[in-house]
């Protein structure tokens, strides 16, 4: 059984630094995550986790400027 939870949150970020320090990070995810989803379909959907990972997780950081726990694949 199958079940799926929708969270609506909302962050009040303490200053405006802070908020652009989050959106800045959460574009650089959006694009890791874009990144990956393209190299999956480029190449016949290949999901074996520590694959992917070995294949993904280098560039990830270096193009992304994400820290190694951001990188989890």
């Amino acid at each position: 059984m199958e079940i799926q939870i929708t969270i609506k949150v909302k962050l009040n970020l303490a200053n405006a630094e802070i908020a652009s320090s989050f959106t800045n990070t959460m574009e650089q995810y959006r694009l890791a995550c874009n990144y990956v989803s393209e190299y999956i379909f480029n190449h016949d959907f290949d999901m074996k986790q520590s694959r992917l990972n070995k294949v993904l997780y280098t560039n990830l950081r270096s193009l992304f400027m994400l820290k190694s726990a951001d990188c989890k694949i």
